[in-house]
């Protein structure tokens, strides 16, 4: 602390020094007359003050690091591309989606996934006054889940001001990442939504379902349980929908297996075994849970995998079963499928491990349990 005092006293003193010189450059042309002569001094003193508080704000940005326990670069001087802001969340998410793996990969897709907003202490209960008036709202949040998201905050910038195996600590993050909807083909993380960026933040449009004291409900979210929420700004028609606005085919362009691509999915079905396992599961858990009842639990869960949740290279796997093995997942005696996998895929929804298997194009609920690992007592 001893040196980053110093450096700030040495930092104001340099931008005085440097406010004087320039007032006495300001003074120092003979033959001029008073009024050049004071045109100029008022020209220094404004170049002067902006100087001196660039400055400053860059020592206030030093010392927030410092007192925040980050790591730092050698000179109080700090470029623009070394800076860090730290910022304090405004409140917590509750998700229906307890994991990474069940999540929508958008918002809006799974339109019963529930979640409510949590203020935190420090935010007072009359911001969210007014936000009833409107029926969708923007969360901004962190992806507080990424494997790289301690080192993607915190990492350190070597003596060149370069990321990378040479230069010191590196993330995982990339410059392109394998699209989903492309069947794993690559394009730039920028012109795409992965959660891996280089400022790991994400964005998701909800619908407003209620607005309490210190909490707001809301439906459609693609935001992980535990989520930092960074703001909620309203939704406002006239400003964020653009009729004129355009994508690339494989975003929003019609594809003949219903517009999803290869995450497409033909139906979900399930199983009696596991829709018993899952309402079972469901009144385990129901004390905690964001939905009313059982049913409408159910429901939540076939909208949740309504599209193929796995990962490009997961989708990759080959297939282990037979036609007639396969249909009998189904249980139905259908065997016009090609074959199915045998590996039972699990996601967490709402303190439910909800077990299925991929038959072709069709997904199958073959059993549920409690989730042990369940936090949402922490929101």
């Amino acid at each position: 602390m001893l040196d980053v005092a110093r450096d700030a006293a040495l930092l104001a003193l340099g931008a005085a020094c440097g406010f004087i010189a320039q007032r006495l450059r300001a003074r120092a042309r003979p033959g001029d007359d008073d009024a050049a002569r004071m045109k100029r001094e008022r020209e220094a003193e404004r170049a002067g003050r902006t100087r001196a508080e660039r400055d400053v704000r860059a020592l206030r940005l030093e010392l927030a690091r410092v007192s925040g326990g980050e790591a730092t670069t050698t000179s109080s001087a700090t470029s623009a591309a070394d800076v860090r802001y730290a910022l304090r969340a405004l409140g917590t998410f509750r998700s229906a989606f307890r994991r990474r793996l069940g999540a929508p990969r958008q918002p809006s897709l799974v339109p019963l996934a529930r979640g409510r907003v949590a203020l935190h202490a420090h935010v007072p209960a009359s911001a969210l006054e007014g936000l009833e008036e409107f029926s969708h709202c923007w969360l901004v949040f962190l992806f507080h889940e990424n494997t790289d998201f301690h080192a993607s905050v915190t990492r350190e910038i070597g003596k060149t001001g370069k990321t990378g195996a040479a230069d010191g600590p590196r993330t995982t993050t990339r410059g392109k990442i394998r699209v989903p909807r492309l069947n794993g083909e690559k394009r730039g993380c920028l012109a795409t939504r992965t959660p891996h960026r280089p400022c790991p933040i994400g964005l998701s449009l909800v619908e407003i379902v209620s607005v309490g004291e210190r909490w707001l409900d809301v439906a459609g979210a693609d935001v992980v349980n535990g989520s930092p929420i960074l703001d909620v700004k309203p939704y406002v028609p006239y400003s964020d929908c653009n009729a004129e606005a355009r994508a690339p085919l494989w975003v929003s362009g019609p594809v003949d297996d219903g517009g999803d691509g290869p995450l497409h999915v033909d139906e979900v079905v399930m199983t009696d075994a596991g829709e018993l396992a899952v309402r079972r599961a469901w009144e385990a858990t129901k004390k905690r849970s964001l939905y009313r009842d059982a049913d409408e639990f159910v429901a939540f869960t076939l909208q949740a995998l309504g599209r193929d949740l796995r990962s490009y290279h997961q989708r990759l796997k080959p297939t282990l079963t037979s036609a007639p093995a396969a249909a009998s997942v189904a249980g139905n005696g259908d065997e016009d499928h090609a074959a199915g996998d045998d590996i039972e895929w699990k996601c967490a929804l709402d303190g439910v491990v909800v077990s299925y298997k991929h038959v072709g194009k069709r997904v199958f609920v073959v059993g549920a349990e409690k989730d042990t690992a369940d936090d949402s007592d922490a929101y």
